[in-house]
């Protein structure tokens, strides 16, 4: 029988939240965070998703045929894995200098813009690409 193996990556992001996975339009199982989880899957086509809230990932089609191994690694939206600890650390950089030195920098505040808008993008528009499904060899 086929197995699928069903990997979640450590992330700030969602470090708290549970991933909802749907095989075929159907809730399928829940993985949390940095959770490895191994299924048989019958023969035959299937279509994944992943969700959490109301964001989710753009399906991964897969085909199962007998006695083979797909590994799918679910992950956040591109960057996210360094994105929230790096706008965490302008904020703070920030805030020290607007309050230590009373300076106003453009600068960081232009990339904290940059960073909460592509978070917010992720979080919108683009919540159907929130997540990712990846499939490793």
């Amino acid at each position: 029988m086929p197995k699928l193996l069903l990997k979640r990556n450590s992330e700030w992001a969602n470090k708290m939240k549970v991933y909802e996975l749907y095989l075929n339009g159907k809730k399928f199982t829940e993985i949390d965070h940095d959770e490895v989880l191994s299924f048989e899957i019958p023969e035959g086509k299937y279509r994944l998703v992943a969700k959490v809230d109301w964001c989710s990932s753009q399906p991964l089609d897969l085909e199962f045929k007998e006695g083979e191994l797909r590994k799918i690694e679910i992950t956040g939206f591109v960057f996210s894995k360094y994105l929230f600890p790096a706008a965490a650390l302008t904020l703070i950089l920030y805030m020290a200098i607007y309050f230590h030195f009373k300076i106003n920098s453009l600068l960081l505040a232009s990339i904290l813009m940059f960073f909460f808008g592509y978070m917010i993008y992720f979080m919108s528009f683009g919540r159907g690409h929130y997540l990712r499904l990846i499939e490793r060899p």
